[in-house]
């Protein structure tokens, strides 16, 4: 009898753990062979990152195979842990797979060898296969999918046809069976699954490892396999359902899950959270789905995502990204807001062909077709699969990258302690931009969004430009430069801080994230880390604000600034609480024109710890505009 660890690492956050479906379909299917079901059994499945050279060391079984599977958050771990097993186990044969196996790499095994066997594309009929033929000691140089160390990779077939012919790794009992050794080591568990209802996705995103033809079309799971599966979830209490659909709300069958999920926590209390990925074209679907779910009060999803990318059209032409026509965007997003659904929009800097000025003009563009909920303005990242990652694509459009640490964010120092760093490559400049103008984005963009979307100028933003008519973006602009030199301003602080941070990670290879709460604190993204040191210096951001404006506009905006700060939940008030403000104000924020008084409420009337609401309000949360009051006339 073999023995066969299967590997799936991620970071682990306290007592989370994230059940593995990919290393689980490649088991699950290969041993529909009678050959290898007789013939292996799992030692183990690694879900955890434990110090490889200590889980090598404490092996119980002889690993005859190692399967793992990669993608950028744990190729550095798993090249260390093939390593180190090698060193011990010269025999063991050791196979990688998953998106950051490079396709087009010649010289894979030079640069990695510590593996034997690379697969290529979706890998289940390889794994079966691999096995099978290492059991009888044959060559692998013919099995399509694979490319092994001293031969030539077989050309990618056609993809798995019928998805129902592997076997569920929930149904199956699979995952019960990981889940009672975990916690047999570590203690009861808060289980979050990975979950894919179908695969596959229609569009062509450069900047996306299955934009290629190969995953064009979509194949999909039994939906009686889809409700045994969900049902499962309920029983054994799952929180968090990471959806890897690509596009929720593309097919019409998503509503029929949806209605499923929602009719199941209803019943039982659980999955909590259906976190998806929603279709890039906004349709009637998604919003029958997110109306269900807002009629249900389920709150399964954080919000509706309009990923937008950019809406530069250069770009998006430069990164074949179909986006919503401008009059469909403020369509959907108009009824959103008429049922407050909250939405977030996400955008990508520096893409190809984008510039400062386009990055702004992008954004105040998405303000005023009704994005007032949420945006984030992600960092450029290549893979080594997107066609953005390609030599040509990146000559083309000037691309200059930096090997950065992957995102450290909501690490704590002892999660960091032998710490295998996994590393990605950041776009520092393209043919638009410098590296100077790239921190100079994103600064900017911290900046914005933080005041608006966090809050803490949403309200001020909009009295300026309801009153004065001067655009968000030219306020924050001006903001920039007001506050960068007064280095002496809480403002000016963190705009130091966070730009040093990020320079720290295209320049000194430093981790992502900033710690505000003292040294065993986790890495907080940088806008949640602004925020809580706003929420604790709640009057001197009121006095700056208040001096910004009347520097800027030679008037006193103080009720202004004073009504915005109060819409900013503060977890020490007790709500609902009365406050009095100029009709000025309310008519420039909120539209009231005959009231001065307002009722200010919260929905989440739990009394919380401050470091509980930081996570709520600036982390968990943040999507759902968790930091705004509610308000009724007096």
């Amino acid at each position: 009898m073999k023995n066969l660890y299967l590997v799936q690492v991620a970071d682990k956050y306290g007592p989370n753990s994230f059940l593995p479906i990919a290393i689980s379909y490649q088991w699950m299917f290969a041993s529909t062979s009678k050959m290898v079901k007789e013939n292996y059994q799992v030692s183990d499945v690694l879900i955890e990152k434990k110090s490889p050279k200590q889980y090598v060391d404490d092996m119980v079984d002889e690993p005859h195979v190692m399967m793992l599977s990669s993608y950028v958050w744990n190729w550095e771990y798993n090249k260390e842990l093939a390593k180190r097993t090698k060193e011990k186990y010269p025999n063991c044969l050791t196979i990688t797979g998953g998106p950051h196996v490079d396709k087009r790499d010649k010289e894979f095994f030079t640069n990695y060898p510590m593996f034997d066997v690379a697969v290529l594309g979706e890998g289940e009929f390889a794994s079966k296969e691999l096995l099978k033929r290492f059991h009888k000691g044959e060559s692998f140089n013919d099995i399509p999918h694979v490319f092994p160390k001293g031969g030539v990779l077989c050309p990618l077939p056609t993809r798995v046809q019928d998805l129902n012919i592997i076997p569920s790794p929930i149904l199956t009992g699979f995952y019960d069976w990981i889940m009672e050794r975990v916690e047999k080591e570590h203690g009861p568990q808060m289980w979050q699954v990975t979950y894919e209802t179908l695969r596959g996705c229609p569009y062509k995103c450069t900047f996306c490892d299955i934009g290629d033809a190969y995953w064009q079309k979509i194949k999909m799971f039994d939906m009686v396999r889809v409700k045994a599966e969900i049902d499962w979830m309920a029983r054994k209490k799952i929180e968090y359902v990471a959806v890897c659909d690509s596009n929720w709300g593309l097919m019409p069958r998503d509503v029929d899950i949806t209605k499923y999920v929602i009719e199941t926590k209803q019943k039982t209390g659980w999955p909590k959270f259906w976190d998806v990925t929603w279709a890039k074209a906004n349709s009637d679907r998604i919003y029958e789905i997110a109306m269900m779910d807002k009629e249900a009060g389920t709150r399964l999803f954080k919000g509706v995502t309009f990923a937008m990318q950019s809406l530069n059209q250069e770009t998006l032409d430069a990164s074949k990204r179909l986006n919503l026509k401008t009059e469909e965007a403020l369509t959907y997003l108009k009824k959103y807001q008429e049922v407050d659904i909250p939405t977030y929009s996400e955008l990508i800097w520096p893409m190809p062909s984008e510039t400062y000025d386009t990055l702004k003009d992008g954004i105040q563009r998405l303000i005023e077709l009704g994005q007032r909920d949420f945006l984030m303005v992600h960092p450029l990242v290549i893979t080594y699969n997107a066609e953005m990652g390609q030599p040509e694509y990146i000559k083309k459009y000037g691309l200059k990258t930096v090997d950065v640490p992957l995102d450290t964010f909501y690490l704590t120092v002892d999660d960091l302690e032998d710490y295998i760093v996994e590393r990605t490559l950041a776009v520092v400049g393209t043919n638009t931009t410098t590296r100077d103008i790239v921190v100079k984005g994103n600064l900017f963009s911290h900046l914005l969004i933080v005041f608006y979307y966090y809050g803490w100028g949403h309200y001020l933003l909009e009295y300026i430009y309801n009153k004065y008519g001067i655009k968000h973006i030219d306020i924050v602009e001006d903001m920039l430069e007001y506050f960068y030199t007064k280095k002496d301003t809480i403002i000016g602080e963190e705009l130091l801080e966070s730009e040093d941070s990020l320079r720290g990670v295209f320049e000194r290879q430093e981790f992502w994230g900033r710690q505000v709460l003292g040294e065993d604190d986790i890495f907080w993204e940088y806008k949640g880390a602004t925020s809580i040191v706003f929420s604790q210096n709640r009057d001197r951001l009121q006095e700056e604000l208040t001096e910004f404006c009347k520097h800027k506009f030679k008037e006193d905006l103080s009720d202004v600034v004073r009504f915005n700060l109060d819409m900013c939940r503060d977890y020490t008030n007790i709500y609902p609480i009365e406050k009095s403000y100029n009709q000025d104000t309310l008519q420039n924020t909120l539209g009231l024109l005959d009231s001065e008084t307002l009722i200010l409420d919260h929905y989440d009337k739990e009394e919380l710890e401050p470091l509980e609401f930081y996570h709520r309000a600036y982390h968990y949360q943040r999507k759902n505009r968790y930091w705004r009051c509610l308000y009724k006339q007096k």
